[in-house]
């Protein structure tokens, strides 16, 4: 009888740590995309002030204002989104993750200009629903990279997570 009881316990613990990391996923995820929609109001509050404001041209105005987004979108998901995994780094541990969501960033902005096009000239999706099923590849690639590559929990962190967890 007690193996079954030790068995049931040993089962629970498992099933309890599982759900544990898929609900610790599925917050970041959300924390993630809330960061992001914070970017596009940096995004389009930058690139108003820039052009209409400074006058500056449209390209520069543009560029500008992505740059500021991906640096709001950094340092919120470097606080928030993932602030349990790298609120002890140094700070050039922290400028080299900058550098690598600034890369993941711009192939991500790549992909997204690609799917828009491929939707809308190649199968007639209407461009605004091509917009959003590109936002919604490209959320997905960047939070799946950053968190693979920036934000990546290493065994000793997950095991603290887990105990923490349960």
């Amino acid at each position: 009888m007690k193996q079954y009881i030790d068995y049931f316990n040993i089962t629970f613990l498992i099933d309890k740590v599982r759900l544990g990391i898929y609900s610790a996923f599925i917050s970041r995820f959300i924390r993630f995309g809330v960061v992001g929609l914070s970017g596009v109001i940096v995004d389009l509050g930058t690139f108003y002030l820039f052009h209409n404001s400074l006058f500056l041209p449209l390209t520069s105005s543009a560029m500008l204002s992505t740059e500021m987004a991906i640096v709001n979108n950094f340092l919120w998901n470097d606080i928030w989104t993932f602030g349990d995994v790298s609120f002890e780094q140094k700070t050039s541990q922290k400028l080299q993750r900058f550098f690598k969501f600034n890369l993941i960033c711009l192939v991500g902005l790549i992909f997204n200009s690609l799917i828009v096009n491929l939707l809308f000239y190649q199968f007639q999706v209407n461009e605004y629903i091509a917009k959003l099923v590109a936002i919604a590849c490209v959320t997905l690639w960047n939070f799946w990279l950053n968190l693979k590559m920036n934000w990546q929990l290493t065994k000793t962190e997950v095991d603290v997570v887990v105990v923490v967890d349960i």
